[in-house]
């Protein structure tokens, strides 16, 4: 009878491929100076790819904001993923959304990588929304504060809220501070949700019924446009 073979030794050593920790981490922030800053988040560039995004937690404002919340505080601490749940939901989110069919060619939001360690934590990887100069795209709610949100800008925005509302992606913060004005990483222009989506709810109704997120999402779209100033000519 032939003899058994011998099994395989383990490998020993780093045999990691150049660039591994660029993709994986840990990626070190520790020098770099937030791009943005949400109610929990700080938002960087990604160090190493020039089309993403770095979110990390604050957990000096979430510490703050649960210390107000005591009953929230309580429960939050029976959750394995603790300050990390947002992540899930908004990944849980662009899943959800992405892979079911919905007339929708492309959803309009910033697409999610995935996640990496950094030297601030665990980081969410996302697609950067430019402005086409090297800058981060304006949001719906600075070119309204600068005059600029137009006739044609709040058609835009009017059939955006629809192909979110077709693709039955769940909004839980309506906010023009959430939609980018600007191009994605593949140069498309266009108006990209980039933040404040997500189930929150423990019983998600607005996740099991695609008629009651669309009301929902039309409604919370038309007290948002009656909160902001009526659109402006086009320039010439």
């Amino acid at each position: 009878m032939p003899s058994a073979s011998a099994a395989p030794a383990l490998p020993t050593g780093d045999a990691a491929a150049p660039g591994v920790q660029a993709v994986f981490g840990p990626i070190d922030l520790s020098g770099a100076t937030p791009l943005a800053q949400g109610g929990d988040r700080y938002v960087f560039q990604h160090p190493h790819e020039p089309g993403l995004l770095i979110k990390v937690m604050d957990m000096q404002a979430r510490a703050v904001y649960l210390q107000a919340r005591p009953f929230k505080r309580w429960y939050k601490q029976f959750q394995r993923e603790s300050a990390y749940r947002v992540y899930l939901n908004e990944f849980s989110e662009y899943v959800c959304t992405t892979t079911r069919p919905s007339g929708v060619w492309q959803v309009p939001m910033a697409r999610i990588l995935g996640a990496a360690q950094t030297s601030l934590g665990l980081g969410l990887l996302v697609e950067r929304i430019s402005d086409g100069n090297g800058g981060l795209a304006p949001t719906v709610a600075d070119l309204a504060r600068q005059g600029r949100f137009t006739v044609t800008l709040a058609a835009k925005l009017d059939e955006f809220f629809a192909d979110l509302a077709d693709a039955h992606l769940v909004i839980h913060d309506m906010s023009a501070s959430n939609v980018a004005c600007g191009y994605n990483a593949e140069g498309r222009p266009g108006l990209y949700l980039v933040d404040g989506f997500g189930v929150l709810p423990l019983i998600p109704i607005h996740a099991w019924s695609r008629l009651l997120n669309r009301r929902r999402v039309m409604r919370k779209y038309a007290a948002l446009r009656a909160r902001m100033p009526a659109p402006v000519p086009d320039p010439d």
